[in-house]
């Protein structure tokens, strides 16, 4: 494997975000996550984003919008 596509690799993984599923977000179990899951993770997290977050309108988040929301830079997660 080429130094450029090791390094490409390793950046891909650096940048990639701390929290990339709802299962790493639900606490209740039931695959979804709510606001309530989603800001002890990240902080910034207001009502008004996650109901832009939550495009389905039901309350939760789930995968597809979590990986949307994440694409589109809209959730910064908690610095560690």
């Amino acid at each position: 494997m080429s130094r450029v596509a090791v390094c490409a690799m390793v950046a891909a993984l650096c940048a990639a975000p701390a929290i990339a599923s709802v299962s790493e977000l639900d606490t209740d179990g039931d695959n979804l996550a709510s606001y309530e899951e989603m800001t002890p993770i990240y902080p910034d997290l207001t009502e008004d984003l996650f109901g832009e977050i939550d495009t389905s309108g039901d309350g939760f988040v789930d995968d597809a919008e979590l990986t949307a929301a994440l694409d589109a830079e809209k959730l910064t997660p908690a610095a560690e």
